[in-house]
C-alpha cells in the first residue's frame, strides 16, 4: 500500500540541510529582534501606548527588510526566523549574533540603545501566561496555596496555539485583505485595529517583492537552465503573492507559507499551526492538474518542500488531513493522501494529524497507520469525527463549523480562522482532591497548608458513596478557582497582548473592530486541562475494594501509609495489584473514571454557562504530569509521593496489561462528548502490530473504536529494548523518536525523567 512516489533529488538535499540545521545559520539569528524593534522605534509619538499600532509596526519593518534568503536548489522561499529565535541574553553572545548577521557597529549600538523601547519588550516583558498578583487572586490565601501546590493553575495564554484563516490571503491577497478591513473601518468609524492591519497588508506587498528580486539577483548569474526556470517562476510567484491571490497551486504554496510567516513573526512559530491543508490547497491542485500544467509527481514535490520548510527539532506547527466537508461526508482527496507520503518520505517528525469516522474510507486510515508503523516517529495521529463535532456543537459550535475542525500544537481544537481557542490556559490536579479529602482540606506534600475544603474527618466514612462525593466535592472546588481566577485575567489580556495579523485572519475581529486577544474571535473559549483522572479513578477503585469492601485496610492505616510514602511495600504492592486499574475494559474502575469526567465536565459547563466565558474540558496533560506529580502526596493506587502521574487520559504507565483492545474499549467509555478541547491518549504498540497483515484489523479497531466515542489516540511503535538501550547509547540512536505528550520528539533529546515514564509505558503486542 505504501506509495511509489520518492522523493527527488532536491527534496534528499533539502531535507539533510534542514535535519542538521544549516538553514538557522547566524545570519538569520538578529534578523528579527532588530528589524522589529526599529519599526517600533520609528513609530509616530503619538502612537506610543498604542500597541497593536506598535506590533504591526514591528512586523512590518521585518517583512520590508529582514533578509531574503533563497536557499540553494529549494522551490518555496522565505525563512521564518520568528520570535523564539531570540537573540542571547548576554551581551556579548548577542554582539556577536548580530555582527553575524551582517549589522555595523554603529546599528548594533543603536539596537542596545533602543531594545527596551520597542515592541520587541512585549516578548520579553508580557509573558505569554498572564497571571494576577497573589492578594488579587479570588479565594485569596487557600487560592495561593493550591496554586503553590499546583493543584490549580489560573493564567492566560495569548500567544500562539491558533489555526488562523490562511486561506483569506490565498483567495484574496494582503491587497483583499486590506480591501475588506477598509470596508469595517468605514462601517465602524474606524480605530487602533483598522490602523494596524493596513500596514501589514501594506508590507505584503513588499515582503513577495524582495523574494522576486532575490530570485531575479540568482537568476542573472544562474547557467542551468533547469534552475533557470525555476528561479523565473520564484520570481513571478512572490510579484504575485501574498499581496495579491494566489492562481495556481504552485502559487497557493508560497502565498500560504509566506502567510505563515508573518505569523510566526508577530507571534512565535512555537504552537501556530496550518490547519486543513488538503482542504486548503485542493481546488488549486485540481485545477491545475485538469489543465494540465501539474503532475501528481510535481505537486508532490511541491508538498514535500512545504514539510521541509516547516521542519524544526522540536515542532508543533501542526497540519491535518482527511475528515469530512461541510455537509458532513468524507471528504479525503489526492493531497490528504500525498501528505501522509511526504510525512513517509521524510521520514522525520512532522506534526500532522488525522481526521477520521466510522465511515471514512477504510484505505485512508489504513495508510495513516502504515506510515505510523513505518516511519516509527508517532506521526501522524488520530481524531475521531463522530465524537470530537457532536462535542463540539454541544458547547455552542455551529455545525458547519464544527465539521471544519482542526487541531493546533499538540492535540487542543480549535475551528480555524473563526476561533480563540486561549489553548492550555488553566490547570486542574483532580489526584489532589483526594489528598485533600483524606487530609480534610490538609496537603500530605506541606502538613502546614490546609488549601482544600473540610470535607470530614475521613476515617468518619462508613461506605465509599460519602468518600466519593467528599472527592468530588474537592474537584468542583479546584475547577472554580482555576475557572475564577483565570477569567480576571481576560480583559488585562486583551489590552496589553494585541494580535492585529491574526485579528486580520480570524472572523469576527475586523468585522467588529475588536483584536483576537480582546474577545474578537467568532468563537472566542478557554481551555481548561484535567490532570490526573486516571490516578483518581485507579485511587478509589482501590478503597472501595481494599478498605470499603473486603476491609483488608482501614481508613486510619491507608492514611498512615500515604502520609508516610508507603513505608510498607507489601502495602502498596496490594494497592498496586490487588484493585482493578484503568486501561483494561474493567467496568468498575472504568465507570469511576467516565464519572470523575462526567461530573467535572458538567460543573465546567455550569460555570460557563453562568458566567458568560466558555471553558472547554480537556484530559490532557502536556508535560506537566511530572511537574504535577512532584507536587502530589503518596496515593492510593500505589503511586509514591512526588511519583510522575499518568499521562493524560491514558492509564497510568505500565497499568493496562489486559491487551490493546481492552486499552481501546476502556477509552471509547469515556464521555468524549463533553471534552471538546479533546481527551488524549497515547498508547505503545510494538512494531509487529504494524505488519501488511494486521494493519486491516488495526484499521477495524479504530472504526469501531470511533463509534463507541474513541477521541484522540496516539501511537508509539518502538520495543522498550530499544528504548532502554537508546537512553544507555544516545549516539546509536540519534533518529530514534517518540510519541511524548501531544508532540513527537528526539528520544535522546528528552530529559531521564520523561524516558523512564515513556520507557514505562506498556508496550502492546497484541490486539
Amino acid at each position: 500500500m505504501a506509495t511509489t512516489i520518492t522523493l527527488t533529488n532536491r527534496c534528499r538535499q533539502l531535507r539533510d540541510d534542514a535535519v542538521h540545521i544549516k538553514t538557522h545559520s547566524p545570519f538569520v539569528a538578529a534578523q528579527h529582534p532588530y528589524y522589529f524593534t526599529k519599526g517600533v522605534c520609528e513609530a509616530p509619538a503619538e502612537r506610543n501606548g498604542d500597541n497593536a499600532y506598535l506590533m504591526a509596526c514591528g512586523v512590518a519593518s521585518v517583512m520590508r527588510n529582514a533578509a531574503a534568503l533563497i536557499q540553494e536548489g529549494e522551490l518555496i522561499v522565505g525563512h521564518n526566523y520568528g520570535l523564539s529565535e531570540f537573540l542571547p541574553n548576554d551581551r556579548e553572545a548577542a554582539v556577536e549574533a548580530l555582527r553575524g548577521s551582517g549589522f555595523s557597529p554603529e546599528q548594533i549600538d543603536w539596537y542596545f540603545a533602543h531594545k527596551d523601547e520597542g515592541a520587541w519588550y512585549f516578548a520579553h516583558k508580557a509573558s505569554r501566561f498572564t497571571r494576577y498578583p497573589d492578594p488579587e487572586l479570588i479565594g485569596g490565601q487557600k487560592a495561593k496555596e493550591l496554586m503553590d501546590e499546583l493543584a490549580v493553575v489560573s493564567g492566560m495564554c495569548t500567544s500562539n496555539h491558533s489555526v488562523i484563516g490562511y486561506e483569506k490571503v490565498l483567495r484574496l491577497g494582503l491587497s483583499g485583505c486590506a480591501r475588506e478591513a477598509e470596508y469595517y473601518s468605514k462601517k465602524n468609524g474606524g480605530g487602533s485595529l483598522y490602523d494596524a492591519v493596513k500596514i501589514i497588508c501594506e508590507a505584503g506587498e513588499t515582503l513577495g517583492l524582495r523574494y522576486a528580486l532575490k530570485a531575479e539577483e540568482l537568476l542573472a548569474e544562474e547557467k542551468d537552465p533547469g534552475r533557470r526556470a525555476e528561479l523565473s517562476l520564484i520570481a513571478a510567484t512572490c510579484r504575485q503573492v501574498p499581496y495579491r491571490p494566489a492562481r495556481s497551486f504552485f502559487e497557493a504554496v508560497q502565498a500560504l507559507w509566506f502567510a505563515h510567516m508573518i505569523n510566526t513573526w508577530e507571534d512565535f512559530i512555537n504552537a501556530n499551526s496550518l490547519g486543513r491543508l488538503d482542504r486548503i490547497l485542493y481546488p488549486y491542485y485540481k485545477v491545475d492538474i485538469e489543465k494540465g500544467i501539474l503532475t501528481k509527481e510535481e505537486a508532490f514535490e511541491i508538498i514535500c518542500c512545504l514539510w521541509i520548510k516547516l521542519y524544526r527539532d522540536y515542532d508543533v506547527q501542526q497540519s491535518c488531513a482527511g475528515g469530512c466537508d461541510s455537509n458532513g461526508n468524507p471528504a479525503e482527496n489526492d493531497l490528504s493522501y500525498m501528505m501522509l507520503d511526504a510525512t513517509e518520505a521524510l521520514d522525520f517528525v512532522r506534526c500532522l494529524s488525522v481526521r477520521y469516522s466510522a465511515r471514512t474510507d477504510k484505505k485512508f486510515i489504513e495508510r495513516a497507520l502504515e506510515v505510523v508503523g513505518r516511519i516509527q516517529k508517532g506521526v501522524p495521529f488520530f481524531f475521531n469525527d463522530d465524537v470530537m463535532i457532536p462535542a463540539l456543537e454541544s458547547r455552542g459550535i455551529a455545525q458547519e463549523d464544527a465539521r471544519d475542525y482542526t487541531q493546533i500544537g499538540c492535540v487542543e481544537t480549535v475551528i480555524p480562522g473563526k476561533s480563540n481557542p486561549h489553548a492550555v490556559t488553566s490547570r486542574a490536579n483532580f489526584l489532589k482532591a483526594l489528598e485533600y479529602t483524606l487530609g480534610n482540606g490538609r496537603s500530605m506534600m506541606r502538613a502546614e497548608l490546609r488549601p482544600g475544603l473540610e470535607t470530614g474527618d475521613p476515617e468518619s466514612f462508613e461506605s465509599f458513596e460519602p468518600l466519593k462525593e467528599a472527592v468530588f466535592e474537592q474537584i468542583r472546588y479546584l475547577i472554580r478557582v482555576a475557572y475564577e481566577n483565570t477569567v480576571r485575567l481576560i480583559p488585562n489580556a486583551g489590552k496589553n497582548d494585541p494580535r492585529p495579523y491574526k485579528s486580520l485572519l480570524t472572523e469576527g475581529c475586523i468585522e467588529s473592530g475588536r483584536d483576537f486577544n480582546d474577545r474578537g474571535a467568532k468563537y472566542d473559549n478557554y481551555e481548561m486541562m484535567f490532570l490526573g483522572a486516571p490516578n483518581l479513578a485507579d485511587s478509589l477503585a482501590a478503597i472501595r475494594k481494599l478498605v470499603f469492601q473486603e476491609k483488608r485496610y482501614t481508613m486510619g492505616a491507608l492514611m498512615e501509609q500515604l502520609r508516610n510514602n508507603f513505608p510498607d511495600e507489601a502495602v502498596r504492592l496490594d494497592f498496586v495489584n490487588k484493585a482493578p486499574k484503568f486501561g483494561n475494559d474493567i467496568a468498575e474502575v472504568d465507570s469511576l473514571m467516565a464519572e470523575i469526567l462526567n461530573m467535572a465536565c458538567d460543573y465546567l459547563q455550569e460555570l460557563s454557562v453562568k458566567h458568560g466565558y466558555m471553558f472547554f474540558a480537556q484530559p490532557f496533560t502536556f508535560l506537566w504530569m511530572v511537574d504535577h506529580g512532584r507536587t502530589s502526596a503518596a496515593s492510593a493506587d500505589g503511586r509514591r509521593n512526588g511519583d510522575i502521574l499518568a499521562y493524560s487520559a491514558s492509564p497510568m504507565q505500565g497499568r493496562d496489561h489486559n491487551g490493546f483492545t481492552a486499552l481501546i474499549n476502556s477509552l471509547s467509555g469515556l464521555p468524549t462528548k463533553k471534552t471538546p478541547a479533546t481527551t488524549s491518549a497515547i498508547v505503545e504498540a510494538d512494531p509487529q502490530l504494524f505488519t501488511e497483515q494486521n494493519i486491516p484489523y488495526f484499521a477495524d479497531i479504530l472504526r469501531t473504536g470511533a463509534e463507541k466515542g474513541l477521541c484522540n489516540v496516539q501511537f508509539n511503535v518502538v520495543t522498550a529494548e530499544t528504548l532502554l538501550d537508546a537512553q544507555v547509547h544516545p549516539e546509536n540512536h540519534r533518529n530514534l523518536a517518540v510519541r511524548v505528550s501531544g508532540f513527537s520528539q528526539k528520544f535522546y533529546l528528552l530529559d531521564k525523567t520523561i524516558q523512564d515514564h515513556i520507557i514505562g509505558r506498556t508496550k502492546h503486542t497484541s490486539m
